[in-house]
């Protein structure tokens, strides 16, 4: 068996054990080995018909520095050779800014794109946005080994990505940018996965879900309408099926049991696409074989087949939210109107919801020259717009979109406020603790009146890292994860 890595700057560092999961059939074999000489010894493993392999690299602390899987099950047997793709692992933000350009009495908003952010987990570093891939980056996908980035433009006053989406292949070696694909894609991008093989992307937009062919460059249309959340099932076998969401209901709003369910095979040769069902679908995850789902109109936690959906369990709250590994569903909560949680469900067994996390939503504004006078603003609305496992289950993240008002207040001059935060969470995903919190965006508008205290800065809060400077703050639109799960 051999642990493939891409000899390059971006290569795992710093392991000194390899930890293996081998989902045969009937059972599951775990086994872990420490670096000798550049290898590891697993001792003897028995021959299997079908295997599916994920592989671990860990530094003496125990953290994940490397992590892959195989892409398909196969046969191991004397004389074999199984390879399997490690990569860091790497979550990656990526998205456009809105700055406002008009005079104190007009608002007039101009968008731009920039570069993608990403923070790498395998060395521990603290984001503040200077870590920086491509240029006009709107959407990262990982599929596999693999890495690809969108690029689209945007549209002043509203932002609205239009034009041609154009697909681009990135090194995971050392991050260079190849070129773009010949394929490009109308609508706007919504969301995007990959296959583990890296070869296959299913990419949803405002005006169709679309198939990727990495290595033929061409996409195909599969299905009309504006597809807001995507992933990619793969059988045992290999075929790939794209599950997908059409006219998804914005979750910060009543409940709407009018999303559609859509299952789309994504080979050339493939059966149509076709509706499922209909319901408040709000997120969808696959792993090992299997589709999943969360509805927030009923909060069903369920599995998706080629015919029909099959209710698992009910999670108390309103899922929003939804990755899935190795038997685990982290599902994101949605508590209306400030709070935001993120829970552990087994998908094997009736055991009660594990809280990894929850908390209300809050901002403080201070003014630039006096920072200690300050406004503690509660949130109308927040929402999970993302969430992803990484390492194999070791960490999961996502990210939030806060939306704050708060009136004037004339007896001491504080002007009205509407502010909008976004932040990128990632959390171990045994303790819950914080291993990365990244605010990617917060600004807005004071509508000021004579005499009131006009310069205001978003502050901190413990823990929390920021931008280092305004122009390399963002919205994000997408988060993807090396080997991640959605």
């Amino acid at each position: 068996m051999v642990l493939d890595i891409p000899n390059g700057m971006l290569d795992p560092a710093g392991y000194t054990s390899a930890e293996l999961v081998l989902h045969e059939p009937d059972r599951d074999v775990v086994r872990s080995a420490s670096l000798v000489d550049g290898a590891f010894d697993f001792g003897r493993i028995d021959p299997s018909a079908s295997v599916a392999i994920e592989a671990t690299l860990r530094n003496d602390s125990g953290a994940a520095v490397g992590y892959g899987r195989t892409s398909v099950a196969a046969a191991f047997a004397g004389g074999a050779e199984i390879i399997v793709p490690v990569r860091r692992p790497i979550a990656y933000i990526a998205g456009t800014v809105s700055r406002d350009i008009g005079d104190e009495q007009t608002t007039v908003l101009s968008w731009t794109e920039v570069p993608a952010t990403f923070s790498d987990l395998s060395i521990g570093a603290s984001l503040d946005g200077n870590t920086q891939l491509g240029a006009q980056v709107v959407m990262m996908i990982a599929a596999g080994p693999s890495l690809y980035q969108v690029t689209q433009a945007t549209s002043d006053p509203a932002g609205v990505l239009t034009g041609a989406a154009t697909v681009t292949p990135v090194s995971t070696a050392d991050h260079a940018i190849g070129s773009p694909l010949p394929a490009e894609l109308t609508g706007s991008v919504l969301d995007g996965a990959g296959s583990d093989d890296g070869g296959t992307l299913a990419i949803g937009t405002s005006a169709q879900l679309f198939a990727v062919d990495a290595a033929a460059g061409s996409a195909r249309a599969l299905v009309p309408g504006s597809f807001a959340r995507v992933a990619i099932l793969a059988s045992d076998t290999g075929e790939l099926t794209a599950i997908a969401i059409r006219d998804r209901v914005p979750t910060n709003g009543p409940c709407a049991a009018t999303a559609e369910l859509w299952w789309a095979p994504l080979g050339a040769a493939g059966a149509p696409a076709h509706r499922i069902a209909t319901g408040g679908f709000a997120d969808l995850a696959t792993d090992r074989g299997h589709a999943y789902y969360v509805d927030a109109c009923t909060g069903e936690l369920g599995e998706v087949t080629e015919s029909a959906t099959r209710a698992l369990r009910t999670i108390v709250g309103k899922p929003t939210a939804l990755a899935v590994s190795n038997g685990q569903a982290y599902v994101g909560l949605e508590g209306q109107p400030d709070t935001t949680s993120l829970v552990v469900a087994s998908l094997t067994s009736a055991d009660p919801p594990r809280v990894l996390w929850s908390e209300g939503a809050a901002q403080v504004l201070e003014v630039i020259d006096l920072p200690e006078v300050q406004r503690k603003l509660d949130s109308t609305s927040v929402v999970i717009s993302h969430l992803e496992v990484g390492a194999g289950g070791d960490y999961v993240a996502l990210t939030t979109n806060a939306h704050f008002f708060a009136p004037a207040l004339i007896q001491v001059r504080f002007p009205e406020m509407t502010i909008d935060s976004e932040e990128l969470r990632v959390f171990d995903a045994a303790t819950g603790g914080t291993v990365q919190r990244y605010r990617s965006w917060c600004d807005g508008f004071l509508t000021i009146d004579t005499g009131d205290i006009e310069d205001w800065a978003c502050a901190t809060t413990p823990g929390q890292a920021t931008a280092a400077t305004a122009e390399l703050e963002h919205h994000i639109q997408s988060l993807a994860f090396q080997f991640g799960k959605k």
